[in-house]
């Protein structure tokens, strides 16, 4: 196969999931390299909703989840509301989703691609107060892996990619804590900030055939934070 196919995506069919900065450059990207994109910026948090949604896409072959609530809330101001609110989202959602995409790449046996937008924080806090974002994110990452396990034997490649450094969208409003810790200190972003243009292209190795044997990964895009 030329190295050009590798990385093209005709006569597949993906589903980006969310209204950040992220999937809409990835959608962008998809698009661009020949796929038939659907790109959702509500997130889906019913059973009902999800399945629905498939029903919409009988022949799926590339999900990218990329819905998320994110902010740091101190330990004071960080409601069980709060909590459960950004754990539907980002790890019940997911699950969801997930779960139906399975249904329907199984029923045309040509196999696919799951792709969840985690983060950094998930693995090493980077911003106090985290405690639900990264919990959600870190459960995203076992998602990914299980469904890694249990579906590469059917051709169904899962992994997630963790954005870091990458300004891209505003902690919700209303948000008590304003973003303190690591994250925030321009010396520890040996590249600077990056861009979300920057996490559209791994997102594409992913979902094409360049990287067909590429499952339950955690790969992560901070322009080498973590190591400084």
């Amino acid at each position: 196969m030329s190295m050009n196919m590798l990385f093209r995506l005709e006569g597949r069919n993906a589903l980006v999931i969310g209204a950040g900065k992220v999937p809409h450059a990835i959608a962008e990207l998809f698009r661009e390299a020949g796929a038939a994109v659907a790109h959702e910026t509500e997130p889906k948090l019913g059973e009902a909703d999800v399945a629905a949604l498939f029903a919409r896409h009988p022949q799926l072959d590339i999900l990218v989840n990329g819905a998320v609530v994110a902010g740091p809330w101190s330990i004071e101001t960080l409601t069980m509301d709060e909590w459960d609110r950004v754990h539907a989202t980002n790890l019940r959602g997911a699950y969801l989703l997930m779960r139906e995409a399975v249904k329907v790449m199984r029923a045309h046996e040509r196999g696919g691609r799951l792709i969840n937008i985690s983060t950094i924080g998930s693995a090493h806090p980077v911003l106090n107060g985290n405690f639900a974002y990264g919990s959600s994110r870190a459960g995203t990452n076992a998602l990914t892996r299980q469904f890694a396990m249990d579906f590469a034997g059917e051709g169904i490649a899962s992994n997630a990619i963790l954005v870091g450094a990458i300004p891209s969208d505003p902690f919700p409003e209303g948000c008590p804590m304003p973003p303190t810790g690591p994250g925030m200190r321009p010396e520890r972003f040996p590249m600077g900030y990056g861009q979300p243009e920057d996490v559209a292209p791994v997102a594409l190795l992913l979902a094409s055939d360049a990287g067909r044997y590429i499952n339950g990964q955690a790969i992560v895009v901070d322009g080498g934070f973590q190591i400084a």
